[in-house]
């Protein structure tokens, strides 16, 4: 169960984008919608007129009023939604998690775990100079600790003096997300650099 608060991932079935067109399609049939209600709402039956005022102005039948207010109500919600996800994502500065000159054969860690609580996308860019290829593995965590975390897809190869990249979706969401990078032969130059940049 979802406690208050909570921002649990999306499902996977979720679309990268929201289907705006069908939002705009939903707001025209409300407006179209409230028109014919407002027309048919009925009005009380005319009176006679006295001799010498004019004829007061229909009334309009009170029982409509509930149902126009709350379509009213829907369609500014609509709005602000609209208003509020479309929104550009707008790309955060890169974030060096981990810069190495390795020389043994091992396994080792990013130096922290990035923080995607809020991001709709992240990506992991490895640049390595080393004179030996590595595999690159995404984990993520519900927490900041490296402990538990847990692969996210595949490992991917880096090569000798090659650059990847990995990236992740709403499909691939974890709070916090770091790298495992697996040494199977010790290089005996160059650097590792790996750089996470998450896009709000």
């Amino acid at each position: 169960m979802v406690e208050p608060g909570m921002h649990p991932p999306p499902k996977p079935t979720t679309p990268r984008l929201a289907p705006w067109d069908h939002v705009e399609a939903l707001v025209q049939r409300l407006d179209r919608l409230i028109a014919l209600l407002e027309a048919w709402a009925p009005t009380a039956p005319p009176t006679a007129p006295p001799a010498a005022p004019p004829i007061a102005p229909p009334v309009e039948w009170p029982g409509w009023e509930p149902v126009i207010s709350k379509l009213d109500e829907i369609k500014v919600q609509l709005e602000e939604l609209k208003n509020k996800i479309t929104a550009p994502w707008v790309a955060k500065e890169p974030e060096e998690i981990f810069r190495q000159a390795i020389r043994s054969a091992d396994t080792f860690y990013s130096d922290k775990m990035v923080n995607w609580t809020e991001g709709k996308r992240l990506l992991l860019k490895v640049d390595s100079s080393l004179n030996q290829a590595v595999q690159i593995q995404a984990i993520g965590n519900i927490n900041s600790a490296r402990d538990g975390a847990v692969d996210i897809n595949g490992p991917l190869p880096c090569i000798a003096n090659g650059k990847i990249t990995i990236g992740l979706a709403w499909d691939d969401w974890h709070p916090y997300v770091g790298c495992e990078i697996t040494v199977a032969v010790a290089p005996t130059t160059g650097t590792l650099t790996i750089s996470a940049v998450i896009q709000e």
